[in-house]
């Protein structure tokens, strides 16, 4: 930074390129070698950009930070897997955290929930963590080649698991246009919440997704929690999971700090504009418009065949077919009463 700087040695610049055994954090900050990543802060404009919409997706939503920061970090900017997860988990937890601040000022977190998930999540995010770093090395997984795949199929799932949740009805499971509304935690919700923790938590800490997307389906379909509910509590206990898990990564990980500069950069501000946006964009348009982006980013990471995406398209026009279809039934009763209305006046 003021002075010169260390020279870089060759195993420096080849752990740099395509990191295969984590530094530890005293290795990192102790010995006046550069830190895994840069030895400088080298800001992108891209990533700032790309910061920025994710961060106003997120603030609206409080899904996005990991399901679309980490294959964008992938596929557009060629950052190694290991490296997305871990730099994504430090950003995750700094923005989960300005989130989380801006929702309760709204009084929108059900803190009580936030806190009986975060019972699970915490510890098995950290579990997480350790298992991508520590063990799948030593035991010969080739971590980069298998997460690149696992990310990808979770973001498919997820997507479409998120566009039926917004668009279709499933009997004896949930209805699009019932959604829930605010109500008591009973016993059982508190032991769901705390099992949700334990399984979604340890998949956030191997793939850094799942903080908002995965807890924020489960909030809206299975708890008593209006929408802007869901969002509050969804970043509060995002912020719980994510600062675990970016602590881990610290210890473990390999977190590339320019990276995480130059994303805080723009995503900051996007949040603190898009929670504004959370009562006054239609949530059905923003959560369709992620699970499009998510599907998409799923495919793009598994470096899926054209044809794939073809049937994604014939996917969405089917859902989109369906859900307009039943909004031409639904006006029908107030047509009918508009003549009386007329009448009146």
């Amino acid at each position: 930074m003021g002075g010169s700087r260390p020279p870089v040695c060759k195993s420096s610049v080849s752990a740099l390129a395509f990191p295969t055994k984590p530094l530890r954090l005293v290795e990192q900050l102790g010995n006046g070698q550069p830190t895994r990543g840069h030895n400088q802060m080298d800001i992108n404009t891209g990533m700032i950009a790309a910061g920025l919409a994710v961060g106003m997706l997120v603030g609206a939503t409080g899904m996005g930070a990991g399901s679309l920061m980490t294959p964008i970090l992938i596929t557009v900017f060629g950052i190694p897997p290991t490296t997305a997860v871990g730099s994504d988990l430090i950003y995750a937890a700094i923005t989960k955290t300005f989130g989380a601040a801006r929702h309760h000022q709204l009084k929108n977190v059900n803190t009580e929930l936030g806190l009986w998930m975060g019972a699970g999540s915490v510890p098995a995010a950290i579990l997480g963590v350790f298992t991508l770093y520590e063990i799948f090395p030593r035991i010969g997984i080739d971590v980069n080649s298998v997460l690149l795949n696992l990310i990808g199929i979770v973001l498919v799932i997820v997507g479409i698991t998120v566009a039926a949740r917004t668009f279709l009805t499933i009997p004896r499971l949930w209805s699009s246009d019932n959604l829930p509304t605010d109500g008591p935690l009973d016993t059982w919700h508190k032991v769901l919440a705390v099992t949700i923790g334990v399984v979604f938590g340890f998949i956030l800490g191997l793939t850094s997704v799942g903080s908002g997307v995965f807890f924020g389906l489960t909030l809206v379909t299975l708890f008593p929690l209006a929408a802007r509910r869901v969002v509050g509590t969804d970043l509060f206990h995002a912020m719980l999971v994510t600062v675990a898990a970016g602590l881990a990564t610290l210890v473990w990980g390999t977190p590339n700090f320019s990276v995480v500069g130059s994303i805080l950069i723009g995503s900051i501000p996007g949040i603190l504009i898009g929670s504004h946006f959370t009562n006054r964009v239609p949530e059905r348009m923003l959560r369709g418009a992620i699970a499009l982006v998510l599907g998409a980013s799923g495919l793009k990471t598994l470096d899926a065949a054209p044809y794939w995406y073809v049937i994604g398209g014939a996917v969405i026009l089917v859902v989109a077919a369906v859900y307009l279809a039943k909004g031409v039934k639904a006006p029908k009763p107030a047509s009918a009463s508009t003549p009386a209305e007329l009448q009146q006046t």
